[in-house]
């Protein structure tokens, strides 16, 4: 396991109320881009300034919470990507029990920064989904991470550019994940 730590929060250009949160290994140079929402992103940076609210915010309360209850964050786990959604894990100890909640991962980076707990990625995943370049203020990212309908407007793009090559790779990126999603939703239960 790879640990990241929070590199910056910026705010989308088309949207005022999107966020993007990068993280970034601690050991080396790669980032991920996760989209959060303006909440999110002031918890982090509130975190991150370790500036305090007078009255606590949802990300204190399941801290003072778990205190509460005698548990311990030993970290967050960033576990898979599916359709530009990073999906993402909280890990405590109580007593001899160990315990992995599921969480949306601007709220586990929220809550393990409050707890100044680690945030870990898998090497793999890490490396399918990494930042790849940035050129001229554009960022490129691998097409695992993207939502379809960013994948399907790149695709367009890529036609009228007569960019056969990306646009072949990004069809079937988009069949794949329809072809996956039509499995699941005919009663089939896949092991993640």
């Amino acid at each position: 396991m790879i640990e990241l730590v929070v590199s910056d929060i910026l705010c989308k250009a088309s949207d005022e109320r999107a966020y993007v949160m990068i993280l970034k290994e601690r050991e080396g140079e790669r980032k991920i881009m996760v989209a959060i929402g303006a909440l999110e992103a002031q918890a982090i940076a509130f975190a991150l300034r370790g500036f305090e609210t007078k009255r606590p915010i949802t990300h204190d309360l399941f801290r003072s919470l778990a205190d509460a209850l005698g548990a311990t964050m030993t970290c967050a786990t960033i576990g898979r990507v599916n359709d530009g959604t990073f999906y993402s894990q909280l890990l405590y100890k109580q007593g001899d029990g160990v315990y992995q909640i599921d969480a949306r991962t601007s709220d586990a980076v929220a809550i393990a920064l409050r707890a100044a707990a680690p945030i870990y990625i898998d090497e793999e995943l890490l490396e399918r989904v990494a930042i790849r370049d940035v050129f001229n203020g554009a960022i490129s990212v691998p097409i695992t991470v993207a939502d379809v309908g960013t994948l399907r407007a790149v695709l367009d793009k890529a036609v009228k550019e007569e960019n056969y090559e990306l646009a072949m790779k990004i069809k079937e990126e988009i069949d794949a994940r329809e072809k996956s999603d039509e499995h699941l939703s005919e009663g089939s239960c896949g092991n993640e």
